[in-house]
């Protein structure tokens, strides 16, 4: 269980490198599945659930979260400060560049105040706890996902209390919390697709934090059961690990192809089946990215320290910005087909993501930080 008091095993300021690398690949599952309808993606969106990308981030989270802040009661302030310092400065320019980069809000008319309204939820990262499609996907649309990570910050310190009693019964009760979401989906017969104001599936099962918070505490678990292995000192050649490692590479692209395709319609009825299928497409590989965290995080194995290399670990510490902005240069380039259709579109496309995530990072989301944590510290801790 996690610790109540005492110095942490592992010291909290130990850079976990391979883990901020492998933030990069999973938001670039994202933007290789959000580009799919004008690219292509060479077959990997239609045999894997992409999506599942932004499982990994909410797994991540909570062993980042569990790492970094093991006895958050007692620094709630710093706490905060530190999460506010890593999502709102970047969250605020990316709305402002929706309408210099793709020329719109991608909202109703600002003048209206329900725009307005809408604007608000958006600003103070609320917008995915309330699941209407024409709430939470309007300005910058992927920012649902950050506003699930808001929930999740304030719900932190609850979830290292509830842990500490009992790892089964905070688990169980996430657990059970989405269950019953999935069983308001079918006693309501809310649709599986998405719709432009209504209610879906989308809001319920794969926007709403309460259904994600199962993914969060999780990680909270893993954590704790990377922190066991890395004491119990018990020693793995390199070749094993590294064994382990690609098995493990392995496990979740089969998990990935797998889950989207789970078979519930054969021993379920259909509204179960679809709601249960519905979840499995985004959420399905949870508990397989947990054990995957934990393995790379051991870092014993050539594939992990292969990770560690700092043009990845670059590419990880921008994946953040990488991950708020593509869409709006998605939307510049579905605004511009001349450039889109050409030979090099989709190349271009990847080379503006990129130089614009990183030209983010270092020139806003780094020096933002600073400013609102204070100086920079010798040792940084793994960012969630």
């Amino acid at each position: 269980m996690l610790r109540r008091g005492g110095t942490p095993a592992i010291a909290r300021g130990r850079h976990l490198d391979a883990l901020t690398s492998l933030r990069f690949f999973a938001a670039a599952m994202i933007v290789l599945g959000h580009a799919h309808g004008i690219w292509g993606s060479f077959g990997l969106a239609i045999n894997f659930s992409l999506a599942q990308g932004v499982s990994f981030f909410f797994v991540l989270s909570g062993f980042i979260l569990a790492y970094n802040y093991p006895q958050v009661e007692r620094e709630l302030a710093r706490f905060y400060r530190a999460r506010f310092a890593r999502l709102w400065p970047l969250h605020i320019v990316a709305i402002l560049l929706l309408p210099l980069i793709a020329h719109t809000w991608n909202t109703a008319d600002l003048s209206s105040a329900r725009a307005f309204g809408v604007f608000v939820v958006n600003l103070f990262l609320v917008q995915s706890w309330i699941p209407f499609r024409n709430v939470y996907l309007t300005f910058n649309g992927v920012a649902w996902s950050i506003s699930t990570e808001a929930f999740f910050y304030l719900a932190f310190p609850l979830a290292v209390v509830a842990l500490r009693r009992s790892y089964m019964l905070a688990l169980g009760l996430a657990a059970l919390t989405t269950l019953f979401l999935i069983w308001l989906v079918v006693r309501f017969q809310i649709p599986i697709s998405e719709t432009d104001t209504g209610l879906s599936s989308m809001g319920l099962l794969y926007v709403n934090p309460l259904a994600r918070l199962f993914e969060f505490v999780l990680g909270m678990v893993a954590c704790d059961v990377y922190k066991r292995l890395r004491e119990s000192q018990r020693s793995v050649s390199v070749e094993g690990a590294t064994v382990d490692e690609l098995v493990m590479l392995a496990v979740i692209a089969v998990s990935m192809h797998v889950t989207p395709r789970l078979p519930w319609d054969q021993f379920l009825p259909s509204n179960w089946a679809s709601a249960l299928q519905y979840y499995s497409v985004k959420s399905g590989s949870a508990i397989v990215f947990a054990i995957a965290i934990v393995i790379f995080a051991l870092g014993r194995g050539a594939v992990s320290r292969a990770l560690t290399s700092p043009a990845l670990v670059f590419l990880g510490e921008a994946s953040f910005a990488l991950y708020l902005t593509h869409t709006t240069v998605l939307l510049w380039f579905e605004r511009h087909p001349a450039v889109a259709n050409a030979p090099a579109g989709p190349y271009l496309y990847w080379t503006a993501c990129l130089v614009l995530a990183s030209l983010l990072f270092v020139f806003v989301e780094t020096p933002m930080r600073r400013v609102i944590i204070g100086k920079r510290p010798s040792i940084q801790p793994v960012e969630a």
